[in-house]
This record gives structure tokens, sequence and C-alpha cells, in this order.
């Protein structure tokens, strides 16, 4: 009953919120007569179609680039729903179950700049839509420099032991989805699945919205 009553209450809370801050009414990337993301645009992002250890929903440019920046450096928060809901796409496409969902943390520092994990927001609207619990379980403990300015070898390396979680409690033995916006090498994601793995989770699914070329 209480879940229930949470469920609830989360839904009005999201319905006057709409009401006094409605969306725009326009495409969040070409400016047209349209709310959230226009058919054209849609249309004009590249999908990743082979997916195995990873699974990423687009490649990382255009307009897929463009709603991703817009999210995490102008905190234009209806891309983090589309975002969002690009990932759950993914997620239906390829049959994917899980007990719980978990994020790539960022710094403090990072945190304490942007004002807001841009993976944490989009996992816990994806744990409203799948209604699977989400955790801040990992956290970063290692201050490190920024990937994209790294080669491959410097980023598993600059990454190494940057990672730790909390407790195993809600991961042990459990099916996990592991969350991160961009991947690149791999060499965050790869870092904060094997935690994971060393503190029992049965499986682990990787989901990105978008894959670097790189």
């Amino acid at each position: 009953m209480g879940k229930r009553f949470i469920k609830i209450l989360k839904i009005i809370i999201n319905e006057v919120l709409y009401i006094i801050y409605p969306p725009e009414n326009k495409c969040i990337v070409c400016g047209e007569e349209y709310i959230g993301l226009c058919p054209l645009c849609l249309t004009q992002i590249q999908r990743v179609r082979e997916n195995s250890r990873i699974y990423s929903y687009a490649y990382y440019s255009g307009v897929i680039k463009e709603i991703i920046l817009k999210f995490k450096y102008k905190k234009i928060f209806l891309a983090g729903n589309i975002l969002a809901d690009f990932l759950y796409e993914l997620i239906k496409e390829n049959k994917i179950e899980a007990e719980g969902i978990l994020y790539v943390p960022c710094s403090k520092e990072t945190l304490k700049q942007r004002g807001f994990n841009q993976c944490e927001i989009i996992a816990k609207i994806l744990g409203e839509k799948l209604d699977i619990p989400v955790y801040n379980d990992l956290v970063k403990i290692k201050n490190t420099r920024e990937q994209k300015v790294l080669s491959r070898e410097e980023r598993f390396k600059n990454i190494k032991d940057a990672f730790k979680l909390k407790h195993n409690n809600n991961i042990k033995d459990k099916n996990i989805i592991l969350i991160d916006d961009v991947i690149t090498t791999g060499a965050t994601l790869f870092e904060c699945e094997k935690i994971l793995k060393e503190n029992g989770a049965k499986e682990i699914k990787i989901l990105t919205v978008a894959k670097s070329y790189i």
C-alpha cells in the first residue's frame, strides 16, 4: 500500500509540475513547433544496431550529441526525459530484465560545479518507467583527470580504483543495469562493472545513451 501511494504521489507531483512549468512548444533541437523531439530530428539519429557486451542506443553525433550536451551543460531537463525514453526503448527491444539500476557516479567537484549528475537523473526516470529501484551505492573516491583529453591507455590507468561500493546489500545475487550517458573506450564503465562483480552482482547489463566513434 505504501509503495503504491508513493507512486501515485509522484504522478500527481509530476502533473502539477507540468502545469506550473509546461515545456516549450518547440523541438528541443531544431526549434520547430513540437514538444520534445520532433519526428524529423528523431529520424536523423543514427542507431547502434550491433550490441553485445554493452547496449548503446545511438552514435554520439548530430541530434543525440546535441541533446546530451543541452542536458549536461545547459540544464534543459526535458532532454533528460528524452534520453531516458531512448534507454527504455533499448531495454524493451533487447528484452532486458533487472532487479535494480545503478549509474556511474561523478566526483564531488563535478557535482558541485554542474549541480547534478545527469546519469542519476536518467536512471531515476528510467527506474520509474520500469518500476524497479535505483541505487546510489557506487561512489567516486579518487580525483581523476578528464577522460576526454587522454589516450585509450591513459584512460584505463586514470580511472583505476576510482570507485567503490558503499555496501552490496542491494546488488548481491541480483540482475543489475548499469547506466552511463556516453561510452568511448569503456574504461569507466568496466571499472564500475568490476566492482559490482566483485561484490556479488549476478548479472550486469551495461546501457549507454550514446556510443562514440572512437
